[in-house]
C-alpha cells in the first residue's frame, strides 16, 4: 500500500505544472481519496493546502498558506496525499520541516488546465474530520463552485428553476452579454455527461430548457462556462 501511494505521489510531482511548488517529504503524509470529481476535465489539477501550515524550516515558527500535496485528475478516482510538518526545535540543532498542520482544516483547489484558472473546490468528507492529521480521508464528491480570483461580474446562473425540479428545468441567462461563448455540460451523479447545450439551444437569447423525463431522479451537476470563467452547481431531480 506505502509503495503504491508513494509511486503516485512521484507521478504528481514530476507531471505537475500549476500546483508544483511542493514542500521536501518529510515522511509524514495523509493520503486524500478522490472518489468523484464533477466539473473537472482530464488533465486539470488538484492541489491541497493549509491556509495557515508551517513553511519555515529554520525554527523561525512561520506560518502561513502552503501547498501539501497535488494531482492531476485522471477522469477517475484519484488518490493525493499531503506532507505534514515535522518541529524538532525543541531539541539541541533541531530543526523544522514545512508541512501541514494537524487539527487545521484541508482545503482543496482546482486549477483549469483548458482556461488556466485557480478555483475553490467545495468537497464532502465521507471519511475523516476533514481535518489534517487523520490516518487517510475520503471525499466522496467534489465540486467547483467558488471563484478563488476576485471579479465584480456575476458568473453564476442568473436563475435555476425550479430546484429541485420535476421533467424540466429552466436556465435563465438573460444578463449575460455575450451568449456566444458559453456551454452548459450536465453530469448524474456518477460523472457522466448525460447532456450538453449551447447557444443553438438558447430560447429567445435568454433561456433554455433541459428535458429530464427519460432521466431517473438523483443529483445531477450543471457545470457553466462562460468566457474565461467557469463553476459547477448541483440540482436535483424529484419524480
Amino acid at each position: 500500500m506505502k509503495y503504491l501511494v508513494y509511486t503516485i505521489l512521484f507521478n504528481c510531482i514530476v507531471t505537475q505544472v500549476y500546483f508544483s511548488d511542493l514542500p521536501d517529504s518529510t515522511g509524514i503524509y495523509q493520503p486524500i481519496i478522490f472518489e468523484q470529481c464533477f466539473g473537472l476535465d482530464i488533465g486539470d489539477e488538484i492541489g491541497l493546502f493549509d491556509t495557515s501550515g508551517l513553511i519555515s524550516a529554520d525554527c523561525s515558527d512561520q506560518y502561513s498558506e502552503i501547498l501539501v500535496g497535488a494531482g492531476i485528475f485522471n477522469g477517475g478516482q484519484i488518490t493525493i496525499s499531503g506532507f505534514g510538518s515535522i518541529d524538532y526545535c525543541d531539541f539541541t540543532d533541531g530543526y523544522q520541516l514545512p508541512g501541514w498542520i494537524g487539527g487545521h482544516d484541508i482545503i482543496v483547489k482546482v486549477w483549469d488546465s483548458s482556461d488556466n484558472i485557480e478555483y475553490i473546490a467545495d468537497v464532502n468528507f465521507s471519511t475523516g474530520s476533514g481535518e489534517w492529521g487523520d490516518i487517510y480521508s475520503v471525499i466522496d464528491i467534489l465540486t467547483v463552485n467558488e471563484l478563488s480570483i476576485s471579479s465584480e461580474d456575476d458568473y453564476s446562473l442568473n436563475s435555476i428553476y425550479p430546484n429541485p425540479f420535476n421533467s424540466t428545468v429552466t436556465f435563465n441567462l438573460s444578463h449575460y452579454n455575450n451568449t456566444n461563448n458559453f456551454k452548459i455540460l450536465i453530469y448524474d451523479s456518477t460523472g457522466k455527461l448525460v447532456e450538453k447545450f449551447s447557444k443553438n439551444n438558447l430560447i429567445n437569447r435568454e433561456k433554455l430548457i433541459w428535458d429530464a423525463s427519460n432521466m431517473r431522479s438523483g443529483i445531477y451537476f450543471v457545470k457553466f462556462k462562460y468566457l474565461n470563467k467557469s463553476f459547477t452547481q448541483k440540482i436535483t431531480l424529484i419524480k
